[in-house]
């Protein structure tokens, strides 16, 4: 009868490890899961900027996508710097909005991505929000491309 009894206080013993072990494995996949594609924010300088946590190429190619599909017109980029500049099409009062975009590899699967938003020319409107609205508009886009 004792031994029986170590034998069951044994297997109860392996089985809350593997559950702790299970729990902690599902935590972790969670944890990178969300990961993958952060939220992103603002600063008070006017940049909004995203970290990732996949291939640096990965985040470029999906910037470069997201530029296309938001008819953006890619002005100059160095894909060794890391660094884009586009203009998007001009809205019918002639609001150009140029975005600055730098993208930082700190590690092979850790990438921060910054986007600066401003405005082109001198015509049209000057609302903060639009370039907020711009920011975001092309973070999503690249959140997407990389989750899909």
């Amino acid at each position: 009868m004792k031994g029986e009894l170590n034998l069951a206080q044994r297997n109860t013993s392996s089985n809350t490890r593997w559950s702790r072990r299970l729990i902690l494995a599902l935590f972790i996949v969670t944890v990178v899961s969300l990961s993958a594609c952060s939220t992103f924010e603002g600063s008070s300088e006017g940049t909004w900027n995203t970290s990732y946590f996949t291939n640096p190429d990965r985040v470029w190619e999906a910037v470069q996508l997201s530029l296309i599909e938001l008819d953006y017109e890619v002005e100059s980029e160095n894909r060794d710097d890391g660094i884009i500049r586009a203009t998007s099409e001009p809205a019918e009062d002639g609001t150009v909005i140029a975005l600055a975009i730098d993208q930082v590899a700190r590690t092979e699967d850790q990438v921060h991505l910054y986007v600066k938003p401003s405005f082109a020319g001198n015509r049209g409107s000057i609302s903060p929000d639009l370039l907020k609205a711009a920011a975001e508009e092309l973070i999503k886009a690249v959140d997407d491309k990389l989750r899909g």
